[in-house]
């Protein structure tokens, strides 16, 4: 035996109102939702990316700690004799503890066991003890130390980068944050990340 159920026109008409309704709500949530996520992944890349930089940096100012005191020149390219292949002193060693660490997110100060291409690097590194400094990376950039001038026994290693770099958009180079939120008013191409970081020698 077939028990036939029948819908009355009226519960019809308010299903369909009911689909309708969702749908609606579907299409105004959505631009919201999507503005949402994008917010969420470029928020944490940038978070990421920070903190990257800041162990870099206190790195940086350890490593140069611990080589001051040596024979070793600090920087060999104030002499004339820059060898770009040569990780030769205080100044490219400190480079390299860096870009070990920055290399994560395409950010270059100097590359190991090749010919070190200017072209590519796009964070700059300033080195500071006494009156000697030494830079290292892309001497384009402006950076500038926040603190003062290092003491009596001290070094002081500034990094600076751009959080989005256009200069090489296609090539993910240099761009350790993606801009997604320009179109919505929030661009991050003004902005740079720049620190300094102290250590007394060893």
């Amino acid at each position: 035996m077939h028990r036939i159920v029948r819908v009355a026109p009226n519960s019809l008409r308010r299903f369909e109102a009911r689909r309708g309704a969702v749908v609606l709500e579907f299409i105004i949530a959505m631009p919201v939702l999507f503005t949402a996520f994008l917010a969420i992944f470029e928020f944490g890349f940038l978070a990421l990316v920070v903190e990257n930089g800041t162990h870099a940096v206190n790195e940086g100012a350890r490593e140069g700690a611990k080589l001051w005191g040596s024979s070793v020149s600090v920087d060999n390219n104030l002499a004339g004799n820059y060898d770009p292949t040569a990780n030769d002193d205080i100044a490219d060693q400190i480079a390299l503890a860096m870009d070990t660490i920055l290399n994560i997110f395409n950010l270059e100060v100097r590359q190991n066991g090749v010919s070190d291409n200017p072209g590519r690097a796009n964070v700059l590194v300033v080195i500071e003890r006494g009156v000697t400094t030494a830079r290292r990376g892309d001497n384009t950039l402006t950076c500038n130390r926040t603190g003062p001038a290092p003491g009596a026994g001290e070094i002081v290693v500034t990094l600076c980068f751009p959080i989005v770099d256009q200069t090489a958009p296609s090539t993910g180079l240099g761009n350790p944050v993606p801009n997604w939120l320009a179109p919505f008013g929030f661009n991050l191409t003004a902005y740079r990340f720049e620190m300094s970081a102290r250590s007394e020698l060893e």
